[in-house]
């Protein structure tokens, strides 16, 4: 295969996310100050053109997982090939466009008691900037990814305003650009997935790669390679979750690899133990060597999207291509990501039962009272569907959506 289709394929898989166009039936969000806690749900949903690699995102809020259809004459519009982000302070993050094909800004939202958008502000980024991930250290310091520029933006999340830069792009292989994704913060140190693309967007060497930062000076402290594991391309942009901190402090990390495309450029999970900034060489999920218990072609390509359940559990979209004759030509509008369970403790794998094959657009995965949501569609239906680790019970779509599900979180308690 040519690196030319890789290219187009890359740009496929990084654009299944949800896209943005204006709307006149699009709500305007408010400049007023947000009152209360917010305690429902947002979510957010694709429309796509009949391609399937283009078209309009919108989010909306409402209180809670109550059955229904819902429109998107309530939502506010968001960036194509971008996830928004929630963090615990409750802000709420949307970007421009992955491709620059927007206003080039990040805008910061909360939601009111009564389920409606505030604006708090907005922030100006470079053109074509690819803006990934967003985490915040406090009320007056935040770290935006922009990967096409090689940079990390620290920025007041309270002003909305640029701090100072963090150049990452030393960092780079001689071949490819360095490509801040996934962040998190642990112990006054951020810990940046780097992804490391050539101009095809595609890995050239199987090391796992992350920057860490000291929060307190914004300064560079160690580059983290690992080849001894054989995985590459550490976290995915799109998805937030896919570096996340366990209740034991450690640090799980998922690498895609070359999204199953490339022979050899293989994905699965590493860690980084609480008190190290090493990769641990002794724990590792390579999911060509891990079989998926349910899952009728046996492996997963790689893990298209992650949601930490707690004790060790860990739910996701495994994507495997061989699910679907055209996967290779045509990912826009395949169906080839199956809900699946890790137990990263066991390293085992296992498709839920009673979930549906799904689009690869669909990456809403999250925790809603003690229930796990998965955004799906499917030959079925388009809708968020719940899991009962308990009871291990399939119920859904409880709630159907326009579009298609790309985008959940829960702010209920």
């Amino acid at each position: 295969m040519k690196m030319k289709k890789y290219s187009l394929l890359f740009a496929a898989i990084m654009a299944l996310v949800c896209s943005c166009s204006s709307d006149d039936d699009t709500p305007n969000p408010s400049n007023g100050q947000a009152e209360g806690n917010f305690t429902g749900i947002i979510f957010a949903t694709a429309i796509t053109n009949p391609e399937g690699s283009s078209g309009s995102s919108y989010m909306q809020a409402i209180a809670g997982m109550i059955p229904g259809s819902y429109d998107n004459r309530n939502a506010i519009p968001f960036g194509f090939g971008a996830t928004p982000i929630v963090t615990s302070s409750g802000s709420i993050y949307t970007f421009p466009d992955y491709m620059g094909n927007s206003k080039a800004q990040i805008e910061r939202y909360t939601v009111d008691t009564q389920g409606n958008w505030v604006k708090q502000g907005a922030l100006s980024i470079p053109a074509e900037a690819s803006a990934a991930n967003i985490v915040e250290l406090n009320s007056e310091k935040a770290y935006v990814t922009l990967q096409s520029l090689g940079l990390v933006t620290v920025f007041n999340p309270t002003t909305m305003t640029k701090i100072t830069e963090i150049d990452l792009n030393s960092l780079a292989q001689s071949t490819t650009n360095v490509s801040p994704a996934v962040m998190v913060i642990r112990d006054d140190k951020l810990f940046v997935g780097l992804n490391q693309m050539n101009a095809q967007w595609m890995p050239e060497q199987n090391t796992i790669e992350l920057a860490v930062i000291d929060t307190k000076t914004d300064q560079l402290e160690k580059h983290i390679v690992n080849s001894s594991l054989g995985f590459c391309f550490a976290t995915r942009p799109v998805d937030p979750n896919s570096m996340f901190i366990d209740e034991q402090g450690d640090i799980y990390i998922n690498c895609i690899g070359s999204f199953g495309y490339i022979p050899g450029f293989r994905s699965g999970i590493v860690r980084i133990k609480k008190g190290q900034t090493d990769i641990d060489p002794d724990y590792s999920i390579a999911f060509d060597q891990t079989e998926v218990a349910g899952l009728s072609t046996k492996y997963a390509d790689f893990l298209a999207a992650v949601c930490y359940g707690g004790d060790g559990k860990l739910y996701a979209y495994a994507n495997s291509n061989a699910l679907d004759p055209d996967a290779m030509s045509n990912p826009y509008l395949s169906m080839t990501n199956l809900p699946v369970i890790i137990d990263l403790k066991a390293k085992t794998m296992r498709v839920i039962e009673g979930m549906e094959i799904s689009n690869p657009h669909t990456m809403a995965i999250g925790l809603h009272q003690g229930l796990v949501v998965y955004g799906s569609s499917n030959k079925q239906a388009n809708g968020f569907y719940t899991y009962d680790p308990k009871t291990q019970k399939v119920e859904g779509p409880v709630i159907s959506v326009q579009g298609i599900p790309c985008f959940f979180h829960s702010f209920a308690e």
